[in-house]
């Protein structure tokens, strides 16, 4: 076929080389889903008219699994593109392929739901909440390493969730990426 995508791990070699090309391809998805994502709010045009409807839910209190699902269907196909662009280059266990599917719509819920939860270098629901309230910073899926390699990366301090009174969301400031820019300096209150 068109695709790398086998069914046995003899086909691929045995476990060591299973393990080997399902890390390279789910590094290579992390880094096409990155740019995607990147892409859909530094193209004016992709943004408002494809993105923008899921930055509806751009506070905390908005932010709730329902968010995950709350896209244009061309966002969420453009979103999930590197899943597929990725198979004729590298080889999938067909069922870790389709077992990353579905984990990816259970991980979308969950950093949708605003709690206040991140352990480095998964991009959790925090880091998603900044992405949220700030548009600019944490573009990532389910790890940091592209947000802090392209300058993207914000780390929030203290709680993100829904808060009371005055919002008080501490960021720390950004450091320079290793091929761009950190995207800003002083850490600020939001």
């Amino acid at each position: 076929g068109y695709t790398k995508c086998y069914y046995t791990l003899e086909e691929v070699g045995g476990l060591f080389p299973y393990f080997f090309y399902t890390v390279v391809y789910f590094a290579l998805v992390e880094i096409g889903i990155y740019w995607m994502h990147r892409t859909l709010h530094t193209n004016k045009f992709l943004y408002k008219h494809i993105h923008m409807p899921h930055h509806a839910y751009s506070r905390p209190e908005t932010l709730t699994p329902w968010a995950s699902i709350a896209f244009h269907p061309i966002d969420g196909m453009l979103q999930a593109c590197p899943y597929v662009l990725c198979l004729p280059i590298i080889p999938c266990h067909y069922l870790t392929h389709t077992a990353m599917i579905f984990a990816t719509a259970v991980w979308a819920t969950y950093i949708h739901d605003s709690m206040d939860w991140n352990i480095d270098p998964i991009m959790g629901s925090k880091y998603h909440t900044v992405h949220h309230t700030h548009y600019i910073y944490n573009y990532g899926q389910i790890f940091t390493f592209c947000d802090r390699i392209w300058g993207t990366l914000r780390v929030p301090v203290g709680k993100t969730g829904v808060l009371k009174g005055e919002k008080k969301v501490k960021l720390l400031p950004a450091a320079k990426g290793l091929f761009g820019s950190g995207r800003g300096g002083k850490a600020k209150l939001i």
